[in-house]
């Protein structure tokens, strides 16, 4: 009875170190030297491609539903017919807008794959200036500013890669409902 208990508290102790160091269950290593980063003067958005944050979604033309993600209550994507993000590599990819309660509160653009997240990495780059990165072993930057925020990151795993600006003042409204 004492050998099979040894035997099994060796390999619980195994498996539980063995999926801790799992490539599927990353963790993440902090940034010492990571500080809070804005927007490059003159660049925080008031919205995205002329649609200013809080616009109503039924003023808008051209908009073709997409999906509804449940996030806080329900947050309703959009396409806007012959809206694209041109990377720098001359590559264009699809935008997302998000409407929460019929206001204007995300953009989004997703890609697949390495050579097109570093295509979007730079063309946000330049647009916004480098954006803060906390953590060293993780492709992910942030941008905090008064009226926006914004992410951009990659999964190593998934080869996606994500990009995202979304309103202050809609998550603030956000949060109070």
């Amino acid at each position: 009875m004492k050998k099979l208990m040894i035997i099994l508290c060796a390999f619980s102790l195994f498996a539980v170190f063995g999926c801790a160091s799992s490539p599927d269950c990353p963790t993440y290593v902090a940034n010492p030297n990571c500080k809070i980063v804005s927007f490059k003067p003159g660049a925080e958005p008031t919205g995205y491609n002329g649609i200013k944050w809080e616009t109503k979604l039924s003023t808008l033309e051209r908009m073709k539903f997409q999906r509804k993600d449940a996030s806080y209550g329900g947050i309703d994507f959009y396409t806007r017919e012959g809206d694209t993000l041109k990377l720098e590599n001359g590559k264009e990819k699809m935008v997302f807008y998000g409407f929460w309660k019929d206001k204007f509160y995300v953009a989004a653009v997703t890609t697949n794959g390495r050579e097109e997240f570093n295509a979007l990495k730079e063309t946000v780059f330049k647009k916004f200036g480098e954006g803060a990165k906390p953590f060293l072993n993780s492709e992910e930057y942030l941008w905090f500013g008064k009226n926006a925020d914004m992410v951009l990151r990659y999964n190593e795993n998934s080869g996606l890669g994500a990009y995202y600006i979304r309103s202050l003042s809609v998550g603030k409204q956000i949060e109070r409902s």
